[in-house]
This record gives structure tokens, sequence and C-alpha cells, in this order.
């Protein structure tokens, strides 16, 4: 069981990375482990000047997340970062930078993420929001993610967090090779 590090779960909006993150604390929970979930929607919020949803924000608010969960992470927490954060720089600061890092993609399909429960105003054909990583600002998905999970059809989101668990609890080092899907 790894012990501290952290668990950079990304994907487009909709894709269930809060759902996903707060699974995988409550099952790391009830084997004795308390890891930190660090929300970007969440964070957002606590941030005494807001940021926009432009790129340039996007961007800050990236590096502002990876940036905290390394100083948790170095305070010893397992620290399960659930944000958007479509861009190559980042997840290249986070991997250089952060020791125990391991990334997780939620992939979804656009032709789904139009369909879940609220995400029409984001990706829908009336679509009434600007801004939108994937249709309006360009998504830099994962080259190197550790672990690719296909969040739809008939994987839940329990099994994507079972995959995780299963990730962190049965390897001494996190993977940062081979098969990356499951």
């Amino acid at each position: 069981m790894i012990e501290h590090g952290v668990v950079w779960i990304t994907g487009l909006s909709g894709a269930g990375k809060t759902t996903v993150a707060h699974l995988v604390r409550d099952r790391l929970a009830a084997i004795g482990r308390r890891p930190v979930v660090v929300d970007g929607d969440r964070m957002r919020a606590l941030l005494p000047a807001p940021l926009g949803y432009a790129e340039p924000d996007r961007r800050k608010l990236a590096a502002y997340y990876g940036r905290l969960a390394r100083e948790l992470a170095t305070q010893g927490h397992l620290v399960l970062c659930a944000t958007v954060s479509m861009f190559h720089e980042a997840r290249q600061w986070n991997r250089a930078n952060i020791p125990g890092y391991v990334e997780v993609w939620l992939r979804v399909p656009m032709r789904e993420l139009t369909t879940r429960n609220g995400r029409a105003a984001f990706y829908g054909p009336g679509r009434t929001e600007t801004d939108v990583v994937g249709v309006s600002t360009r998504a830099e998905y994962p080259t190197a993610a550790d672990l690719i999970i296909d969040n739809f059809g008939t994987t839940m989101a329990a099994d994507a967090a079972d995959a995780i668990v299963a990730t962190l609890t049965g390897a001494l080092v996190f993977p940062t090779s081979g098969d990356r899907g499951w």
C-alpha cells in the first residue's frame, strides 16, 4: 500500500472525476487510510480571487492544484486530485515534481457526455456555456496516463474506483509503464 503520493484523476467535465475520487476515498477509509480529496470545483470556491474558465486561468489553476497536491503529499498524505486540467504542461510538471504521482484518465466520449445529467449546457447542441474544455478550449488528452478507465457504458463509477484502489493497494511502487488500460 502506498503511504503518500498524488492520484491525479483527470477527464472532461462530466467524466465522473469527483464521484470516483470520493468512492476511492471511502474505500481507502474502510481499510484504515485517510486520503485527502482535492476537487477542482470545490477548490475554485475556496480561492479568494476567483479565476475564470478561459485557458489562461485554467492553466493557473492546474499549476496551483499540482503544487498544492505536492505540498500535501510531502507532508505524508495520499492526495486524490479530481480536476479537468487537460494540459500536457501541468501533467508533465506533476510527474517530474511529485513523488508517488499516479495519473488516471477517466475517458468518456463526447457523445456520452452530452447525455449525462446537467451536461447539455456544456456539450449539447444548444450549448450555453463558453470556454468548455473539449469544445471551445482544446483538450490535451493524457499521453502517459498510468491508468486509463473508460468510464461509461457498462463501467460504473464503482468499477473505476475499484480499479484505482487495486492499483494503489496492489503495488509497492506506483506503475509508470506497461499496460495502461484495464
